[in-house]
C-alpha cells in the first residue's frame, strides 16, 4: 500500500474536465481526455503531433489522452513531464497555462521540449498530424487580425473556429476529410473571478455551459 504524502496534485480535476470526459467517454469508451482544468485556472490541452507531421506506427504503449490525465494528477506538471517515460508513445504536445505562465510541452518521439510563451501575445496552435504548413500559415494570418480589432469576444473566437472546421478547409486532402470531421469545439474563458466553460457538440448540435468561481491562489 502506497503511503499518502499529503501533497496536492498540480491539477484537481473538477467539473470542467468531467463534462468533457463523460461526453468523450461515450465516443471512445476509454478513460482519457484532451482537456483538464482546475478551479485555480490551471489548464492543459492536448494536441496530436509535435513540431512536424510524423508517420503513425501503432500499436503504441499508451494513449496520449491517458498520459495527460497522469500528468494532471501530479504535484507539478513540469516535473512530471520531465520524469515521465514516453518511450513507445506517439508524438504529442500540451498547451499549459499555470500560475500565470503559458508554455508548450512537446514530445517528438525521441526528445522532450519546453517552449515558454508570452502571455501578452495571442497564439494559434494546430495539430501537425492534420494540417500542413500552408493551412497553418493561412489560419495564423487571419488569427493575427483579432488583437487589432475592437469588440472581440468569446463568441467571435468560436465563430472563427467554426469557419475552419476540417470539412470546410479547401486545402485539406479529400482522403483526410473522408476519415475525419470536427466533433466539437471546447472553450474556456479565464477571468479574475470566474472560469467560463463552453462545449459545442457539433455532432449532436448541442451546447453545454458551466461557470465556476475561480479560487484565489496562495
Amino acid at each position: 500500500m502506497k503511503k499518502k504524502t499529503g501533497k496536492k496534485p498540480f491539477f484537481r480535476i473538477f467539473w470542467i474536465w468531467e463534462a468533457i470526459y463523460y461526453i468523450f467517454r461515450k465516443i471512445k469508451k476509454l478513460p482519457e481526455t484532451w482537456f483538464v482544468a482546475d478551479e485555480n485556472g490551471n489548464v492543459a490541452i492536448l494536441l496530436n503531433g509535435a513540431f512536424q507531421k510524423h508517420e503513425s506506427n501503432p500499436p503504441y504503449k499508451k494513449s496520449r489522452g491517458i498520459i495527460l490525465l497522469d500528468l494532471a494528477k501530479s504535484e507539478n506538471i513540469l516535473d512530471a513531464f520531465r520524469d515521465y517515460d514516453l518511450s513507445g508513445v506517439e508524438p504529442f504536445q500540451l498547451l499549459v497555462y499555470s500560475h500565470n505562465i503559458l508554455f508548450r510541452l512537446l514530445w517528438d518521439g525521441t526528445v522532450k521540449y519546453k517552449v515558454l510563451l508570452d502571455t501578452n501575445k495571442s497564439y494559434l496552435l494546430c495539430s501537425s498530424t492534420l494540417y500542413n504548413d500552408e493551412i497553418v500559415n493561412e489560419r495564423e494570418q487571419k488569427f493575427k487580425k483579432f488583437p487589432n480589432n475592437k469588440g472581440i469576444n468569446s463568441q467571435k473566437i468560436i465563430d472563427f473556429h467554426k469557419s475552419h472546421l476540417i470539412e470546410k478547409e479547401p486545402n485539406i486532402e479529400e482522403s483526410v476529410k473522408e476519415k475525419y470531421s470536427t466533433a466539437s469545439i471546447t472553450q474556456l474563458v479565464i477571468t479574475e473571478e470566474n472560469l467560463d466553460f463552453t462545449y459545442h457538440d457539433l455532432i449532436e448540435k448541442t451546447i453545454q455551459t458551466k461557470r465556476n468561481e475561480k479560487k484565489t491562489l496562495v
